[in-house]
């Protein structure tokens, strides 16, 4: 096993550094007279110098620093010595500063320069983007190791400005432009910072008009760039050679990227690098220095191996299976054991007239089965053990907004109570629509407002659903409230609550400057062994008002909880947390606070933080992959333990990768906070393993654990559904509590 963690080695256990006492306004006074030859950062009440040439004045007082003591300063002293040890060997390059990211220069690293023709090589470019970043984890005997993580990605760029492009004839109204800011006394060393402005609204006299997020904005256009995204440069280059050639081109990038990011081209590349930068002498002027080891190899871990989870289909934990299509046709799902009470499922069906065949067809597959069929012989009635399923079918002239939520209405005036759910016919138009336009979201929206779960289908999914509706019927199952299956767990005294704490930030838009005016928190709320409890969610607040409407949040779940479960006083509890994207301390803070309103019960909290984007990658040397799939992807699984604290865990594996163009599973790293209670990693890395299980999107398993998932996806469609008319989220979510029915 490799990864692409260069150890960080010393030959010294103590050193030497230069610092003075922080000052309000000492810091930039320091970097505008000094930049040059030294270099500044601040550590709690401490600015540190690093002189970088050897006659750098002496700045500060020297203290002697033991390694061990003091990681966090010997982390910035890394970055900062690192930065001017490749600068010094590549005097052109001008990367950004942290992470250290710069491009390859070599026109083989350059994915376009082939593609395009060839005024625009050079100029239209998809270069290769190195990307080191620093981290430091506890090895097996408590001790800080330090280490450097290369990635490499592909990132577009037009070396023309805006008034290049109006010049030349290029229509710059409605394409989102960037502006570029200079770091403070950057003396050209670093790249400039790059800042998404907003879209162009008109262009006068070498002037455009952007709207920004403060209102319009008037700018030069030689201070202007296009957007890279992959709608302007596709815009871009259909304007410059026309549309087809230019989809083509597009196409043949794209695959050239899938290529250039399968994990064997990754690694090797990354090691290249790797080799490069092991050459390089590291150190400063005082005492301060280190190496880059060149080995990234992966010793077998002392930590420990997770099981795959039986999926378990009845109350009773005795009709069991790996394989949950398999085990839903033998045992039917876990909900028919406790009473699962919508076994006559009422369905609203909102389809085109045109599409009437293709949608009575798969209406009668869902609910009956397609024959011959391995998963879905019998249909859903039968899988999942209902009663009956009864279709009330509208059908639209049109697809405007009007016309679906006429429909919608004409079929609620026909019924005495609310539909169980609805199936409605989307298209892929929908998507280039603004929310409060579109059709997908505005049905949504009047429906879930009726209690009343939504799944959207498209015509040539209704028209071939073989490799579909076994997944389809499993949603709207789970949409309806029922749970298919649930997962194993350890016998305990203890009672225990997994509760997943999302939120998301409300602005008025994505540019530069946006005020964060607004938060809203989403919790999720599972039982241990799976079962999904309930939602909650605060109201949208100022970031003042967040810990107190999220503590309050949280406590009104609990008591509902802990009354419905009857939770006696004395009684040990254990609530795991899982948090995603953590705004500073303040969730922790909030925890901390909750535990203390319940002084009645012996409760152990672990605070859990599952980090998908992060710098590791995790090679398998061993594994070749299937079908030229999945080649040297490690096993679902496979951990990789961090210190006592935090390990990485492969979710999905090389049997996971669906298609050679699928990318490289990467692992998800879980960290207990150091103020948990309960600090059990190997529980609870195994309870994230098996909670990847529980998704309901699909019968397999997830890169993130049901908690999370949920969580975002609740936080995804309320933000998409804000700007929809007449939306209210309080009665969304009274009506559909205990239902899943945002997957």
């Amino acid at each position: 096993m490799k990864s692409n963690f260069y150890p960080i080695t010393f030959n010294f256990e103590s050193f030497d550094v230069q610092r003075v006492a922080y000052q309000d306004g000492r810091l930039p006074q320091l970097r505008q007279q000094y930049n040059a030859t030294h270099s500044f950062f601040r550590r709690g009440d401490f600015i540190y110098i690093s002189p970088g040439t050897p006659d750098a004045d002496t700045l500060g007082t020297t203290v002697r620093l033991a390694i061990q003591d003091e990681p966090e300063v010997v982390s910035s002293l890394i970055k900062h010595v690192f930065f001017r040890a490749v600068k010094d060997a590549q005097p052109n390059l001008r990367p950004e500063f942290y992470p250290f990211r710069f491009a390859a220069r070599r026109a083989e690293l350059d994915l376009a320069w082939r593609q395009v023709p060839e005024p625009l090589q050079g100029i239209l470019t998809f270069k290769r983007i190195t990307e080191v970043q620093f981290r430091d984890h506890a090895d097996t005997s408590g001790q800080v190791v330090f280490g450097a993580l290369i990635n490499h990605r592909y990132r577009w760029n037009l070396e023309r400005t805006c008034q290049d492009l109006v010049e030349s004839g290029f229509d710059l109204v409605g394409r989102e432009v960037t502006g570029t800011q200079a770091p403070d006394h950057a003396d050209g060393v670093v790249a400039p910072e790059v800042s998404l402005l907003g879209p162009v609204r008109q262009v006068v006299d070498g002037t455009a008009t952007v709207d920004a997020s403060t209102g319009p904005v008037s700018y030069p256009l030689a201070e202007l760039r296009l957007h890279n995204s992959r709608d302007n440069i596709t815009a871009f280059l259909a304007w410059s050679i026309g549309e087809p050639r230019a989809e083509s081109i597009m196409r043949s990038i794209k695959d050239l990227e899938a290529q250039k990011l399968k994990l064997f081209t990754v690694m090797s590349e990354i090691e290249a690098i790797g080799r490069w930068l092991g050459t390089l002498e590291y150190r400063n002027y005082d005492s301060f220095g280190f190496q880059i080891s060149l080995d990234n190899s992966v010793t077998t871990p002392s930590g420990f191996a997770l099981s795959e989870p039986s999926l378990i289909f009845d109350l009773s934990k005795t009709r069991v299976h790996a394989q949950p299509s398999q085990g839903l046709n033998l045992y039917g799902p876990y909900s028919r054991s406790t009473g699962f009470s919508t076994n006559t499922p009422r369905v609203l069906v909102v389809f085109h007239r045109q599409h009437a065949g293709d949608f009575t067809k798969f209406l009668a597959d869902l609910r009956e089965g397609i024959p011959g069929h391995g998963w879905f012989a019998s249909g859903m009635v039968s899988k999942y053990r209902l009663t009956s399923m009864s279709f009330h079918i509208e059908e639209l002239t049109d697809y405007s907004v009007a016309e679906y939520l006429a429909a919608i209405d004409r079929g609620v005036r026909k019924e005495d109570t609310p539909f169980d759910l609805a199936i409605l016919e989307t298209a892929d138009s929908f998507r280039r629509l603004p929310n409060e336009d579109n059709p997908y979201f505005r049905a949504k929206a009047l429906l879930y407002m009726q209690g009343t779960a939504v799944q959207f289908i498209k015509p040539e999914t209704a028209r071939t659903p073989t490799y579909t509706i076994d997944g389809i019927a499993l949603q709207l199952y789970a949409k309806l409230g029922g749970t298919p299956w649930t997962i194993p767990v350890d016998q305990s005294v203890d009672r225990e609550l997994v509760i997943g704490i999302g939120s998301a930030i409300l602005r008025r838009n994505h540019y530069a400057g946006a005020a964060q005016t607004r938060y809203v928190g989403i919790s999720t709320f599972f039982a241990a062994d799976g079962k999904y409890l309930t939602n909650s969610r605060t109201r949208n607040v100022p970031y003042e008002e967040y810990f107190d409407e999220l503590l309050r949040n949280l406590k009104d779940a609990l008591d509902r909880l802990s009354n419905e479960y009857s939770w006696n006083a004395q009684d040990r509890i254990r609530l795991i947390f899982h948090i995603f994207k953590p705004i500073k301390n303040l969730e922790v803070d909030v925890v901390s606070r909750l535990v203390a309103e319940y002084p009645q019960y012996d409760i152990r909290f672990a605070f859990v933080t599952l980090v998908e984007r992060h710098p590791y990658i995790l090679y398998d040397e061993q594994q070749s992959g299937t079908n030229g799939k999945g080649a040297h992807v490690p096993s679902r699984g496979y951990t990789l333990p961090l210190g006592p604290r935090q390990c990485l865990v492969h979710l999905l594996g090389t049997r996971e990768v669906r298609t050679a163009r699928h990318g490289s599973p990467t692992p998800i790293l879980v960290r207990i906070h150091d103020r948990s209670t309960f600090l059990d990693l190997q529980y609870i890395v195994q309870q994230v393993f098996k909670f990847s299980r529980l998704s309901f999107r699909t019968f397999g398993p997830s890169d993130t654990p049901a908690t999370l998932l949920y969580a975002n996806l609740l936080t995804r469609q309320l933000k998409d559904l804000r700007a929809v008319p007449g939306w209210n989220s309080t009665t969304a979510s009274a009506q559909l509590r205990e239902k899943k029915w945002f997957l």
